[in-house]
Order: C-alpha cells, then sequence, then structure tokens
C-alpha cells in the first residue's frame, strides 16, 4: 500500500513539472523517463493500462508512468466535480439522497467512475447519468459546446481542442453533441415558468436556411430582459406573429399589457386575436419608447445569427433558435442586470459556477433512459 501512495505521489509530480506526458493517441500516452533521455510507452490494452518500463513488466501492477497518465487524465474530471452538483435523487423512481449508497467504481480509460444503488428502487447508475453512452470526457464535450454557444464554428472548436487539450475530435462530432444536449436541455427549461413583467418587445431579422430567405422572430421581456420565444419561419405574415407570440405567451403563462414592435403590420392581427391591450408600433432604437432591447439582443447573437445563415433545413434551424433562448436565458449574463443572466432575474435559480453543465446534468437526471 505504501508503494502504491508513493507511485501515486511520483505520478503526480511528473504531471506537475510539465511538458513530460505526449498524447499519441485515445489509448497511447508517452512518458519521459525522469533517469534519463527516453520515453515509457503508456497504453490502453485488453481494459487495463500498461507500461513498457522495468517496474511495471515486473510487478504488473500501476507503475508511477501509469499513475501520472491518470492523474493527465483526471484533471478535467477533477475540475469537473468542483462545479458539478452533488446527486441528490435517484435518476429512475426519484428517492432521496438518503437512499443512494456508493457501490464502489467502474475502471475506465481515465480512471474510476463512481457507482450508485438505489435501496428503494434497486437501479444502479454512475454519476456520469447525463453523459450516458459517450464515450469522450464530459469536461471536453461542456467545453466545446460552450465555445460552439458563443460563436465558434465547429471546425475553430475542434481544432481548439485538439491544439490545447490534445483531443482529436472531427467537428461532425461536435455538432452532434450540439443537438443531442440542445434537444435535452430544451425539453427540460421549458417547464421552469419565469417571472417576467408585461412589456415585451419584438422584432423580427432576416437569415436564410438552404440558400432561401427565413425570418427570425424574437420576443423579449422588458424588465428580466427573458427571451420568451425565438422562432424561425419562411414568412412573416399574420399566422406567423400570431404563432410566435403563442409561444411566448405560454412560455410566461401571462399575456404583456404592453406589446413593442416595428412597423410590420403583421403583429397587428396577432396582437387584436390575441386582446392584448396596448400596442406600440413604428418605434425607433431611440426615443422615450424605443426598440433597442431587442435590437441589443440581435446584436449580441451576431456570431450566432452568422451560423443560422448556413443552416441547411427547418429542423437545424429550429435547433440553432432553442440554442439561442438556452445561451442568452442561462448562460450569458447580462450587464444591465448586474452580470446576472435573464432567467435569474426571472427568479429561475441555477446554482453552480457553470450554468451549463448544471442544465446538462439537471435534464439528464430524469429524460436518460429516454433519450440515451
Amino acid at each position: 500500500m505504501a508503494g502504491a501512495r508513493m507511485r501515486l505521489l511520483r505520478g503526480l509530480e511528473i504531471v506537475l513539472m510539465g511538458g513530460q506526458i505526449r498524447r499519441v493517441s485515445h489509448d497511447k500516452f508517452l512518458v519521459k523517463s525522469q533517469k534519463g533521455n527516453g520515453w515509457y510507452e503508456v497504453v490502453w490494452r485488453n481494459r487495463k493500462w500498461r507500461c513498457s518500463c522495468a517496474d511495471y513488466k515486473k510487478r504488473k501492477k500501476d507503475c508511477k508512468h501509469i499513475y501520472a497518465v491518470l492523474t493527465f487524465l483526471n484533471l478535467p474530471s477533477i475540475l469537473m466535480r468542483n462545479l458539478t452538483p452533488e446527486l441528490n435523487s435517484c435518476p429512475r423512481c426519484g428517492a432521496g439522497q438518503e437512499y443512494l449508497v456508493k457501490i464502489g467504481c467502474r475502471k475506465n480509460r481515465s480512471g474510476p467512475v463512481r457507482r450508485f444503488k438505489c435501496k428503494k428502487c434497486g437501479h444502479t447508475f454512475t454519476e456520469r447519468l447525463a453523459f450516458k453512452s459517450m464515450r469522450s470526457d464530459p469536461f471536453i464535450i461542456v467545453l466545446a459546446l460552450d465555445l460552439y454557444l458563443k460563436g465558434l464554428s465547429t471546425r475553430m472548436v475542434a481544432h481548439h481542442l485538439s491544439t490545447m487539450y490534445g483531443y482529436n475530435i472531427s467537428h461532425m462530432t461536435i455538432y452532434r453533441w450540439f443537438r443531442k444536449y440542445v434537444k435535452l436541455i430544451s425539453a427540460y427549461v421549458k417547464k421552469l415558468k419565469p417571472r417576467v413583467g408585461k412589456r415585451w418587445h419584438a422584432d423580427e431579422m432576416k437569415v436564410s436556411i438552404d440558400g432561401k430567405p427565413a425570418y427570425l422572430w424574437n420576443i423579449l421581456d422588458r424588465k428580466t430582459r427573458f427571451l420568451l420565444a425565438s422562432y424561425i419561419t419562411t414568412s412573416r405574415g399574420a399566422r406567423e406573429a400570431l404563432r410566435v407570440l403563442e409561444t411566448a405567451i405560454e412560455r410566461a403563462g401571462i399575456k404583456p399589457t404592453e406589446f413593442v414592435t416595428d412597423g410590420l403590420s403583421s403583429y397587428s392581427k396577432a396582437v387584436e386575436i390575441l386582446k392584448i391591450k396596448r400596442h406600440v408600433r413604428n418605434v425607433k432604437f431611440s426615443g422615450k419608447t424605443n426598440n433597442n432591447v431587442i435590437e441589443s439582443l440581435h446584436s449580441t447573437l451576431k456570431p450566432r445569427i452568422k451560423a443560422a445563415r448556413r443552416m441547411g433545413s427547418k429542423k437545424s434551424a429550429r435547433e440553432f433558435a432553442e440554442a439561442i433562448s438556452i445561451y442568452y436565458n442561462f448562460i450569458r449574463p447580462h450587464l444591465t442586470l448586474r452580470d446576472r443572466t435573464p432567467s435569474k432575474k426571472a427568479e429561475i435559480t441555477i446554482e453552480n459556477t457553470n450554468p451549463l453543465l448544471t442544465l446538462i446534468l439537471r435534464s439528464g437526471k430524469k429524460t436518460s433512459a429516454r433519450l440515451f
């Protein structure tokens, strides 16, 4: 036991020195010899890490080079654990934390993953529930999604992961992660009711789907800056205006008493049908009554709007609109809200210093059996 602890500490020292570990592939590393100029090969084979050093060949147990690789691989997970809320319920029956017991660990390439069992229903699961069936490190998945939502292209994200973290992941894999987790998070956040005001702003802007013109509609609550509806259509008639306004009302659970728009006549018919008290039309960016909050939104989302112009189908365009709402409402702090997110201003609490990770973990608890 003392020998294993000493090798673990020496492995940690190798990591802290920096420049001592080279990643060759997903399951192969080179670790620099601490006594000479050579490199030892550490590979994952037959569900076990193996090293070419004399210590491993003699003992057939983890050496300091293997511990160095495990520590290196676990650094993202250590960071994730500092950001991850504690597991507090069974994903199958919803039983509380008092019913959960630890039943050891499952050995992976990146080291052990904790396993739990529910005493109430007997279900067993791991702490990586929301990332079930995903081969890549959860830290890398969250990082890739965060960078993509902030405006980087999938190719730029893939290049960043390769140069900075040594993960060679295709840009299409990153896009598949985006589609999967936007669907997961969107289903979760739609159940959360924001407490918003009764003065809403609306505007639309031209985008493109498969080279054809389309329109991105947004409806925003002035008090909380909460984005109540983000919708993409191929035309902007009264029917489309009514649909997006109904979506916003359903999301908020209330109707506005004042609705501020530009001069598009389609809004007037929707306001009449829904019997909204006051419709302020033909507003400009400046003046006592203006639409600058929604114009600021479009300016903020400009990098993602550029991505929307390259959307190839209505389905991908809808996914983009859902991603806009998630990013703007729950992830990006707003300067006029004193660096709070619109969701926090609307009294929706997302604990944690990493809101994207929290949303993934929360949404994965109840829906993992259906989506994974």
